[in-house]
């Protein structure tokens, strides 16, 4: 009931309505805490739970250690989520945060629907909505996907954010692979998401830039990110940190 309503009063706003869904409101039984830092667009530091990860939304990366220590420009569009995450969740904003089924990922953090108190702007929403990020569905947390699914749609139609800067074939041609993005979806035009695995990339970074590509048209459809926290193939990545 509650995923019914949310979905009916943040679709009311419609493309053109202001950031805030005012609607959205958390639930009553969401806990109350206090930003402490903005890692990325959809990672943020609290003051009572820690490091958390924003569910069902994927935002580019710009703190990855491909660019920590790798050097690597931030994803196409990652610099705008994380300043839109930092500009309306600023240190010290206070928030509610609501938890799913499973509360954490392999890394600990504490996965969340947050809301800014004050107008109960809902983050993971919003950051869709405005084509900061794509959705994510990850399994058992999946309570707003649903909202997710239609936000994402409405910005895809309207070239919202991302969905204009970034097309399939730049992401394809931003790293050191070169991918031809597809021209058609639909079991009947082949899914070329489905053709590689882990085994079939040298490097993180070729695996990271097929993932990027065909991720927003198919989904993990390979099954490269088997936690889904948007890194694919992460024995790569143990790898070359090994032999650093």
């Amino acid at each position: 009931a509650r995923r019914q309503l949310l979905l009916g009063g943040v679709l009311a706003l419609g493309p053109l309505a202001s950031p805030t869904l005012c609607d959205a409101a958390a639930p009553a039984d969401a806990r109350d805490d206090e930003v402490l830092a903005v890692v990325d667009g959809d990672t943020v530091k609290l003051a009572g739970l820690g490091r958390c990860r924003l569910i069902g939304v994927n935002t580019p990366e710009t703190v990855s250690p491909k660019q920590l220590s790798g050097g690597a420009p931030p994803d196409c569009f990652g610099p705008q989520a994380s300043a839109f995450t930092k500009t309306m969740f600023p240190a010290g904003t206070k928030v509610r945060v609501e938890l799913d089924v499973g509360p954490t990922d392999k890394y600990g953090r504490n996965l969340v629907y947050l809301y800014r108190t004050k107008d109960n702007m809902f983050l993971n929403a919003e950051l869709v909505k405005q084509g900061l990020a794509r959705r994510m569905k990850v399994a058992p947390n999946v309570r707003y996907d649903d909202v997710f699914v239609k936000l994402e749609k409405d910005a895809q139609a309207t070239g919202a954010g991302l969905w204009k800067a970034c097309s399939a074939t730049q992401a394809a041609t931003s790293g050191s692979v070169k991918v031809a993005a597809p021209t058609a979806t639909g079991a009947s035009a082949g899914n070329p998401g489905d053709t590689k695995g882990c085994k079939d990339f040298s490097t993180y970074q070729e695996a990271k830039t097929w993932f990027d590509t065909y991720f927003p048209l198919y989904g993990d459809v390979a099954k490269l990110d088997g936690d889904g926290d948007g890194r694919p193939c992460e024995s790569l990545l143990r790898k070359e940190k090994q032999k650093a």
